[in-house]
């Protein structure tokens, strides 16, 4: 069961960092924050004030984080 949900984070991590460093234009990154949770609305809300440069960072390291958490529970 951890292989599963280690590679499906893997998988997750990697299309975020795909789209975020090839597909997704800067006027995308306003549009993010419609994922029904509160707490993430209201995070991408505050960091989409911030210059582009650094949500897309924000994204990025996101999609590290699940990549990097997919390995460490497959581990």
């Amino acid at each position: 069961m951890a292989l599963l949900i280690g590679i499906i984070l893997i998988l997750w991590g990697a299309f975020i960092l795909f789209s975020s460093l090839f597909r997704m234009k800067s006027k995308d990154y306003k549009d993010l924050g419609i994922s029904g949770f509160i707490e993430w609305d209201f995070l991408y809300k505050l960091l989409s004030k911030f210059p582009p440069r650094v949500y897309k960072s924000f994204v990025i390291l996101t999609g590290v984080a699940l990549m990097v958490l997919g390995i460490v529970i497959i581990l």
